[in-house]
């Protein structure tokens, strides 16, 4: 959403990947849960819910509760579809409506109605860019996905069968038999609600523990790492050597015939702040926009937001003597270098520069151009027309003292 249409697919599926990479949160697949059921016995049922709820966001579209019920001993439940009055049905197989299942249970009235497959309006737009940015033939831009992604049927909202007023109790569940986001749902009649009405997740799909969950202590470590690799080359380099941006990747990417990928790599190499949350905050007043428009041209960015640090995002005290000329041309304030290294981001720099457009310092001389004959040094002369060496010893002297040099 944040990333600019002209972006690559390729350059925002190495961001995904980036991002993945320095999650910090533990993220756990739900089949983690049901395939604790076949190392833990005691494991009566397990059920996996979605959130309630209408707003898309995080919390609701991607999370969901666990409840691993406990027996005493292993209770053998024979499937669901051996038991009478119990009705399975697959959304896209049978072109199923809210509407036709409303009246599918006022009708029949089953003890049990599962509907398989549904796709998920809150994700689908997601996995579907997900799979896209997979495809090396597919989609070349963001903008193109974007457009794509406005034609696709968005499927159907979980929330909208809390609108089936009937004597049912509803239970909403990730698929287990879809990797698309998709999901089933399950409606219990009233009266025919115990304890053991509730379906069994089982699954066959046993792997390795850590296939159901992310690292996220990797990104603690980079995080350590970093640091360490900038105190320890500020040691052995020096300032002008020293790399504005670490990049810390799980491992370089490769190409097919096993080589260091450097497409990938350059990718990559846009600088880490260009992913900060810094850059989302837009300039507020004009001084701040013209000096944002000025960081992007110096620095060769795309776009920067006003607490960003002009060191940070690759400056260095050439770009700095280009900042402060460019900020003379665009307005007119003579702004003293030293200011871009005590106030490096736009929201500090843009309050010295108003400060100098109400109080400009006092009037430098103006410069002129001086002739090759007047930077020319005029040796002096004896009365005879000659160079008098005594007078030029001294001169050698006076400027050898003083460090300077002549010609």
């Amino acid at each position: 959403d944040r990333a600019e249409p002209s972006l690559t697919c390729f350059e925002l599926q190495q961001r995904v990947q980036m991002q993945i990479f320095q999650e910090t949160e533990l993220v756990i697949d739900p089949a983690f849960f049901t395939a604790l059921q076949q190392r833990f016995p005691q494991i009566d049922r397990v059920q996996i819910q979605l959130m309630r709820g209408k707003h898309h966001n995080e919390l609701v579209a991607f999370r969901y509760n666990a409840i691993l019920h406990i027996s005493d001993e292993t209770v053998s439940i024979e499937p669901v579809s051996d038991r009478d009055n119990y009705l399975t049905l697959n959304w896209s197989e049978a072109n199923l409506t809210i509407s036709a299942i409303r009246q599918l249970l006022i009708d029949d009235r089953p003890e049990r109605l599962n509907i398989l497959n549904i796709p998920n309006a809150r994700v689908i737009s997601a996995v579907k860019t997900v799979a896209w940015l997979a495809e090396p033939a597919g989609y070349k831009t963001v903008g193109q996905i974007r457009k794509a992604l406005q034609e696709i049927e968005m499927g159907i909202d979980p929330a909208d069968w809390d609108t089936i007023d009937l004597p049912y109790s509803v239970d909403l569940t990730w698929s287990s038999s879809s990797s698309e986001g998709n999901y089933d749902v399950m409606f219990i009649r009233q009266d025919a609600l115990t304890e053991r009405t509730i379906s069994q997740q089982r699954t066959t799909d046993i792997r390795p523990w850590q296939a159901y969950a992310n690292n996220p202590l990797q990104a603690k470590a980079a995080r350590q790492l970093v640091p360490q690799l900038q105190s320890y080359l500020a040691q052995k380099l020096p300032e002008y050597m020293l790399p504005s941006v670490f990049v810390v990747l799980e491992s370089l990417p490769l190409t097919a015939n096993g080589k260091v990928d450097r497409r990938a790599l350059q990718a990559l190499s846009d600088p880490i702040a260009s992913r900060s949350p810094n850059r989302d905050i837009a300039p507020r007043t004009p001084v701040e926009s013209v000096l944002a428009s000025i960081f992007t041209e110096v620095l060769g960015l795309k776009r920067v937001g006003i607490y960003d640090n002009f060191f940070e995002l690759g400056g260095h005290s050439l770009l700095a003597t280009q900042l402060v000329s460019r900020v003379r041309d665009a307005l007119q304030v003579e702004l003293p270098l030293r200011s871009v290294f005590e106030a490096s981001t736009i929201d500090r720099l843009a309050t010295v520069v108003e400060s100098l457009q109400h109080d400009p310092p006092s009037q430098a001389p103006a410069l002129v151009p001086l002739s090759r004959e007047s930077r020319r040094m005029k040796l002096p002369s004896s009365q005879g027309g000659k160079i008098d060496a005594q007078g030029e010893g001294e001169n050698r002297q006076r400027t050898d003292r003083s460090g300077s040099s002549y010609s």
